[in-house]
């Protein structure tokens, strides 16, 4: 009979993530994680297999995580532009400096593997295609209670923003004052969703 897991795989993953966060995946070394963690070999290959399985983990955390507030941001249904403007101000301006300046897993994990890693990238990847979609529904509830222009398609405008958005989060990782990221983001909203 296996032993249990004698730790908390919420917090582990937790932990884990502040190191892939901060290094990357390939420079997280096994051995930070499992000191950040407070786990032992064994226990991380019995609950996660590798450490690509303790990283997809750590990826399906993340996505439920921080996104989860970006997504009811943008499903505000009463002012989908408001809730537009709340991803930007929440995402890029109300985190801790250190936060801002760890910019996006995501964002990170798709620069750092696209070019090795196809299967983890594809996997960030299509996380943000979710975000991008809801940017694109957001765009068309704010185009059908005018307050969006109709001269760019809902699909344009939402792809426009979810660039704009990646962007500016490379740009937070590399160390951007908030001054320069609202300098970049204010004209496309005005465009956007003209008052």
């Amino acid at each position: 009979m296996a032993r249990p897991l004698q730790f908390d795989r919420q917090q582990a993953l937790d932990a884990a993530m502040q190191v892939f966060w901060l290094h990357g995946f390939c420079s997280s070394s096994l051995q930070q994680l499992l000191t950040a963690m407070e786990i032992n070999r064994g226990s991380l290959y019995a609950a996660f297999g590798d450490k690509v399985g303790l990283f997809k983990e750590v990826i399906d955390k993340y996505q439920c995580t921080m996104q989860a507030v970006v997504f009811e941001l943008l499903n505000n249904e009463d002012d989908p532009a408001q809730g537009i403007r709340d991803v930007f101000e929440v995402t890029l301006f109300c985190l801790p400096e250190d936060a801002m300046a760890l910019g996006c897993l995501l964002v990170n994990t798709v620069n750092e593997l696209s070019p090795i890693d196809i299967e983890l990238s594809n996997l960030a990847s299509a996380k943000l295609a979710l975000v991008e979609q809801a940017f694109i529904n957001a765009c068309a509830r704010a185009q059908a209670q005018n307050q969006m222009s109709k001269a760019v398609s809902a699909d344009d405008a939402g792809k426009m923003l979810m660039n704009t958005m990646i962007g500016l989060r490379v740009q937070s990782r590399g160390g951007a004052s908030e001054a320069h990221l609202r300098q970049s983001i204010t004209p496309l909203l005005t465009m956007l969703m003209p008052s």
